[in-house]
């Protein structure tokens, strides 16, 4: 593994936005949750803030991420003054994880959707193809398939609509010709393995970017597990309670907009006379994202593309 100041090279994007938005309450226990914990920085400021007897939950599917987290926020918390709770997990399994906590009802809640500069930094982390290292890209190891499985078992056409749904890539169809032909000889094993045969069809580091960053979406199902997550969280939330989330991709954001979109109108249906008899869960506080400033993208070119919304549980 290389040697890496993990302070210096994670700078969480938004974070005084998000830490401004959350308001700690003196008369009401807190239930603060962080669904996506990365290097801590969210956190970090987020224990800060609260009262003593409060209780911090992280969540985040990487053990790796857990336990250097854990040593900071101990730290941050060395006075014990608010309970922490780490759970190894994904954020999918928010509610299932919660409630066999005896937590059934939360007051606040909030999702950093991109993957930290821990994971696109080293090899070893599998999510970037700047140096060789596994094709695996899971942020638990331990789950699914990795996306080797991807690249050699996936039909032509299921790589094509990989490629172009997540990503919009142009060269999707080129490119999964070429994966297919090329994994006829050999399986692709690593990130290498990869670049090469996205290098027979173009060399623009756009392309093979967006590439594996559509992988590592399918791969851990990034999307489909943020809806699924969202939507329990929602259901969690404590009245008049909030829930803040920070997207990195148009995908992301679409999905966010739509979700905070369905749970602030009482009817989701096309009927003349509705029949799903929908009740409005949510009051959306931001009509347009909230974005990074010209300061934080000048300190932090990765936070260009990030975009925050918050909602209120009513």
């Amino acid at each position: 593994m290389n040697n890496i100041d993990y302070n210096e090279k994670h700078i969480s994007v938004l974070l005084e936005e998000l830490v401004d938005s959350i308001e700690i309450f003196k008369n009401k226990k807190n239930i603060v949750v962080d669904c996506t914990l990365g290097m801590w920085w969210h956190a970090s400021k987020m224990i800060e803030k609260m009262n003593p007897g409060d209780t911090f939950i992280w969540f985040d599917a990487d053990i790796r991420n857990l336990k250097l987290a854990k040593q900071r926020l101990e730290e941050v918390n060395k006075d014990n003054k608010v309970e922490l709770l780490l759970i190894n997990s994904n954020f999918v399994n928010l509610k299932e994880e919660l409630v066999n906590r005896w937590i059934t009802e939360i007051t606040w809640i909030y999702y950093d959707l991109w993957l930290s500069s821990l994971h696109i930094d080293e090899a070893d982390r599998w999510f970037s193809f700047r140096e060789d290292g596994p094709l695996d890209m899971r942020f638990d190891a331990t789950s699914w398939k990795p996306a080797s499985f991807i690249v050699n078992v996936y039909r032509k056409e299921q790589l094509v609509d990989i490629f172009k749904n997540y990503w919009e890539e142009s060269q999707a169809e080129a490119v999964a010709k070429v994966i297919c032909n090329t994994r006829k000889k050999d399986k692709f094993e690593t990130t290498w393995d990869l670049v090469n045969a996205i290098n027979e069809v173009t060399s623009h580091p756009k392309v093979k970017t967006r590439i594996f960053q559509a992988l590592r979406i399918e791969t851990n199902r990034e999307l489909d597990f943020a809806e699924t997550s969202m939507n329990d969280a929602i259901t969690l939330l404590a009245t008049w309670w909030k829930i803040f989330v920070i997207s990195f991709h148009s995908l992301e954001d679409r999905l966010v907009k739509q979700v905070f979109k369905r749970e602030s109108r009482d009817c989701i249906c096309d009927d003349l006379m509705c029949s799903c008899h929908h009740k409005k869960t949510l009051k959306i506080l931001t009509k347009k994202p909230i974005l990074p400033t010209d300061e934080e993208i000048k300190m932090n070119s990765r936070s260009r593309s990030a975009k925050a919304r918050l909602a209120e549980k009513i």
